[in-house]
C-alpha cells in the first residue's frame, strides 16, 4: 500500500478524524459479532489485475473502514494508494484538486484506477471531469445528487458546515453549498464521463438514497446491504472486482 503524505490538521478536525475511526472500528466488531464469517471470496482468474489503484474514502471514512476493501485489491494485484481526503469533511473544490494530485503522484504512465466509496465517490467523479489522470472509476453508494440525503447525513452535513463557517480550517463551509467556490465541483456530480464508469449500490442504503447513485454515464450495478457494507460485502467486492477486470 502507497501512503499519502498527510497535512497538519487543526485539533477539532482531528478529533474528528479520531472519533470517526473509532465509530468505523466498533461498527466493524458489532458486524464481526452479529454476522456470520462469509465464505471466502473465490476469484476467478480474469478477476486479476495489475497496476495502480487509488482507493477514495468518504464522509467520515478513516483508512480503517477501506482496510477490507484495500486488502481486496491486494490481493487482486493492484498496486493501492489510499486517500481518505481527511475524513471527506473538506471544501469539495480543494477535496478534488488534492485528489487529482494523488492521482497524478499514483500515475505510472498508462492512468489510474479509481475505486471510491459516498462522498469520495463525489470528488472521484468531479476529478476525472476536470482531466484527472483516471483510465476506470468505481463508485459506491454515490450521492450524485446533492439532495436529498438522509436526516442524519443532512444534519452531520450542517454541523461541519457550521464549523467550517466558525472558521476551523480543513473543513466544508456552509457557503460550499451554493458558493464559487464548490461550482465547478457541483456542476461535475452529473457531468458526463468519459472513462468506463461503475455505479455499485444497494437499495438499503440508509444514507445515501440508492436513485442518487444511479447514472446515465454508468454501468449500474445493485448489490445487496447498506451503505457501509459496500466497503466489505462479498457482493460488492465482486462487483468492483468484475468492474475493474472489465
Amino acid at each position: 500500500m502507497t501512503a499519502v503524505p498527510t497535512d497538519p490538521v487543526h485539533p477539532v478536525t482531528a478529533a474528528l478524524t479520531g472519533v470517526a475511526d473509532v465509530c468505523g472500528r466498533l461498527t466493524g466488531l458489532g458486524g464481526a459479532l452479529t454476522r456470520r464469517r462469509a465464505e471466502p471470496i473465490r476469484a476467478p482468474a480474469d478477476w486479476y489485475g495489475a497496476g495502480p489503484v487509488v482507493l477514495v474514502g468518504g464522509f467520515g471514512t478513516t483508512d480503517h473502514g477501506l482496510r477490507t476493501m484495500r486488502r481486496w485489491l491486494e490481493r487482486l494485484g493492484y498496486r493501492v494508494t489510499v486517500h481518505t481526503t481527511g475524513i471527506g469533511t473538506g471544501c469539495g473544490g480543494r477535496s478534488v484538486e488534492r485528489l487529482r494530485r494523488v492521482v497524478g503522484g499514483a500515475d505510472e504512465g498508462e492512468g489510474v484506477r479509481v475505486v471510491a466509496h459516498s462522498r469520495g465517490a463525489q470528488f472521484a467523479r468531479a476529478a476525472t471531469a476536470a482531466g484527472a489522470r483516471v483510465r476506470a472509476l468505481v463508485t459506491l453508494g454515490a450521492p450524485f445528487d446533492q439532495f436529498p440525503l438522509s436526516v442524519p447525513a443532512l444534519a452531520a452535513g450542517l454541523l461541519v458546515g457550521v464549523a467550517g463557517s466558525l472558521g476551523i480550517p480543513g473543513l466544508a463551509t456552509l457557503g460550499c453549498v451554493r458558493g464559487p467556490c464548490c461550482a465547478e465541483f457541483r456542476a461535475a456530480l452529473r457531468a458526463p464521463v468519459a472513462v468506463p464508469f461503475t455505479s455499485v449500490f444497494t437499495r438499503g442504503d440508509q444514507v445515501v438514497p440508492w436513485r442518487s447513485s444511479v447514472d446515465d454515464s454508468a454501468h449500474n450495478v445493485e448489490v445487496s446491504g447498506g451503505h457501509l457494507g459496500l466497503l466489505d460485502r462479498p457482493d460488492s467486492l465482486a462487483a468492483v472486482a468484475a468492474a475493474l477486470a472489465a
